[in-house]
């Protein structure tokens, strides 16, 4: 297993909290933000994996993290989380290239469940990577 880092975006703290103490039993390195302008800031200085964000929240919503996390690094990969999903949304995102789509309220180990599947995909794809580069090396 590869080291893992999570963050964890919400603006409630009771969710922030369940799901940093929840991830954290999964060997994870897992930070939160309250929001998605700090969020950005966070992935724009560190590395990460994954980011699991709730759509509505103050100063700029999870959709619009998710464009701009996107655009900067599209090998994150983003689980959304809403309270209130619309068909829009949820295909938007799925579109656009979200791991996956959860509605509120929704069970811890559903969304365990869906994490380590989204990890499973992310370690084949450093695993490829690292094949990748050792190949090239080899190759020069």
């Amino acid at each position: 297993m590869m080291n893992r880092r999570i963050l964890v975006v919400d603006d409630e703290k009771h969710m922030v909290s369940m799901l940093k103490k929840a991830l954290k039993e999964k060997d994870t390195d897992v930070e939160t933000a309250g929001d998605g302008e700090e969020a950005l800031l966070f992935c724009e200085k560190n590395e990460i994996d994954l980011v699991i964000t709730d759509i509505s929240m103050p100063k700029m919503q999870g959709t619009e993290l998710f464009h701009k996390i996107r655009k900067m690094n599209p090998f994150i990969q983003i689980i959304m989380i809403t309270a209130y999903p619309t068909l829009e949304n949820i295909a938007n995102m799925l579109e656009g290239g979200a791991s996956d789509f959860v509605i509120k309220p929704f069970d811890i180990d559903y969304l365990i469940d869906i994490v380590d599947q989204t990890f499973e995909r992310i370690d084949r794809w450093k695993s490829l990577r690292k094949q990748w580069l050792e190949y090239k090396k080899k190759a020069s």
